[in-house]
């Protein structure tokens, strides 16, 4: 093989097929060659499996074709540049794939030469940098936080795909299963482990075989360890999501009831098991006048029996939960005999706290109720597992703003409501003309900085019901829900674009910057919640082609024309 330097951004070689065939195979390193004129003769099997398209199509200058129209004149002078100068290059695009996303390119080149005539061409390597430009590292980043977080909590915590399968279990579930973790990654949780009797639960959350869209944020499941032994698990779930919006992954996060189950049967045998359990358990005749308290009641609420006796058990409300919840609450009780659930409560002293509760009507032998049971623990620490994980599920982390995940759950949820009540929505799609010279003059801080800031002036912009979202980079979205004509969506539009124009200090940088805004209507535009997205970021570019720091509906573009009603 002849000589082959990096060290001075030089390659010398003869044969490209032979001298590359080592690096041709690897799908993540996109390897090409171009002559002295900038015209491709060579790209490596990679790059028609990551563009979809046949190599033909990448040679000569048709690669350029597929360069993003904002990064075109740049990269054609830089490379001209470049080739003139003879200098070894480092440039940042984006590039259009056959299924028409456009992925962001780092493209390095160096000088390539052949043995006695100098400059040759080039010789240089792609990598797609996208995750760190759009957004899609932010959520990898809070997925590994979520996990360590997983890691440490003493609760049951798995993490499991759109068919069940385990994709991560913490030590908790291992000790409760009697099962090591590599025997739980990739298992089918439910499916193997649900107790005789649950097949009604497994096809409520798994029809045909794959999660229900809407999977209960919480619900009760009796699982078999492998021991034979059946234990009671409360779960609590975090739905997650990829960059896309789609339904990725489920985190669920699990409380072993099964000695608060034993409790409860015992108490139903025997009364004189309650001053001894390690629950605190309040026990109230028909009219709902406490009668009886254990000693694990007054250590966790602050109420003595003195307290307590003859009293409601409306002394332990927070005030948290409205009136609805407690009318379906008592609906359970009184269709099942039982209720089951975390309540918000307060302690004698005034502190809140939540807690997990169980309630059971108790019945003479002619099945009339006498007393009422409520037996509970105090659940602090998976709440506040729970709000963490929430956050780094649901917010952006620079700037606390709903991310993509909960802005499509907003969107969704709206799309739902306008339907029904017969109103429009609007979203409002911008992002920021020039971030990226302000990240290349001032360094990221300064860009963090200013996208934090344009958070603040964004959400002075609108009502409390809208919703201002971080999609990633310096894309935002602005939901406007239950609106009645699109005039409502252009006078926000303009309150934005005024509210852009003051200049931002940035440690004692000042700077400008100006936004164009696409506007999509529901349903006015047809479609649902990603096709709302979408029309919306069809009318920005759209925006962008004019007069910047403007805004402008997706019906008056000519991408308008080819959506079928």
């Amino acid at each position: 093989m002849d000589d082959l330097s990096t060290g001075s951004g030089v390659a010398s070689f003869h044969d490209p097929s032979r001298d590359f065939h080592y690096l041709a195979y690897p799908s993540h390193i996109l390897v090409w060659l171009c002559d002295r004129h900038g015209q491709c003769d060579f790209v490596s099997p990679s790059w028609p499996i990551f563009t979809g398209r046949e190599i033909g199509h990448e040679l000569g200058s048709g690669w350029l074709d597929r360069v993003h129209p904002e990064d075109l004149a740049v990269l054609t002078r830089a490379l001209a540049d470049a080739i003139e100068e003879k200098q070894p290059f480092r440039l940042l695009y984006r590039y259009l794939r056959a299924d028409g996303v456009y992925r962001w390119f780092v493209n390095q080149g160096m000088v390539r030469t052949t043995h006695g005539e100098g400059f040759a061409g080039y010789v240089g390597q792609c990598f797609d940098v996208t995750a760190y430009q759009e957004g899609e590292a932010e959520l990898e980043w809070s997925a590994q936080r979520m996990i360590t977080l997983l890691k440490q909590t003493r609760l049951i915590a798995l993490v499991a795909d759109q068919e069940g399968r385990v994709l991560f279990s913490n030590g908790s579930l291992c000790r409760l299963l009697h099962q090591g973790g590599n025997e739980l990654i990739n298992a089918r949780l439910f499916q193997r482990h649900l107790a005789p009797g649950s097949e009604a639960l497994l096809n409520r959350l798994y029809p045909d075989g794959a999660q229900i869209a809407q999977f209960p944020s919480e619900f009760e499941s009796a699982l078999l360890t492998s021991q034979g032994e059946t234990r009671h698990v409360m779960w609590h779930s975090i739905s997650l999501h990829e960059y896309s919006g789609h339904a990725k992954s489920t985190i669920l996060i699990g409380d072993d009831i099964t000695a608060s189950r034993r409790e409860e049967l015992r108490l139903k045998l025997s009364a004189s098991v309650v001053e001894f359990t390690s629950h605190a358990v309040l026990i109230t005749d028909v009219d709902l006048r406490i009668i009886a308290i254990n000693r694990a009641f007054s250590e966790l609420t602050g109420y003595s029996k003195e307290d307590a006796l003859g009293r409601h058990p409306r002394i332990l409300k927070s005030g948290r939960h409205d009136k609805e919840f407690y009318v379906q609450m008592w609906k359970s009780i009184a269709e099942t005999g039982h209720w089951r659930g975390d309540v918000w409560d307060r302690r004698k002293d005034g502190g809140i706290y939540p807690k997990f509760l169980s309630i059971s009507a108790i019945k003479d032998a002619a099945g009339e109720i006498t007393h009422y049971a409520g037996i509970f623990y105090e659940v602090t620490e998976r709440k506040a597992i729970e709000e963490r994980l929430d956050l780094l599920a649901h917010y952006d982390t620079l700037t606390g703003l709903p991310n993509r995940c909960l802005l499509f759950d907003r969107l969704e949820q709206a799309v739902d409501r306008s339907t029904r009540n017969g109103t429009k929505i609007g979203l409002l799609y911008l992002d920021l003309d020039h971030f990226k010279q302000v990240n290349d003059t001032f360094g990221h801080s300064a860009g963090d900085s200013l996208l934090q800031a344009v958070a603040q002036r964004l959400k002075a912009c609108v009502r409390t019901v809208d919703t201002v979202a971080r999609l990633g980079g310096d894309e935002f979205v602005v939901l406007l829900p239950d609106i009645k004509t699109k005039n409502a969506c252009a006078r926000v539009a303009q309150k934005i674009l005024d509210a852009m124009r003051p200049i931002y200090d940035l440690g004692g940088r000042s700077v400008t910057t100006m936004s164009s805004i696409g506007i999509s209507i529901y349903p006015d535009d047809h479609g649902g919640a990603e096709a709302l997205l979408r029309n919306a970021d069809a009318a920005m570019y759209a925006a962008k082609q004019g007069q910047r720091g403007n805004f402008k509906f997706f019906s008056d573009t000519a991408n308008a024309a080819r959506i079928e009603p």
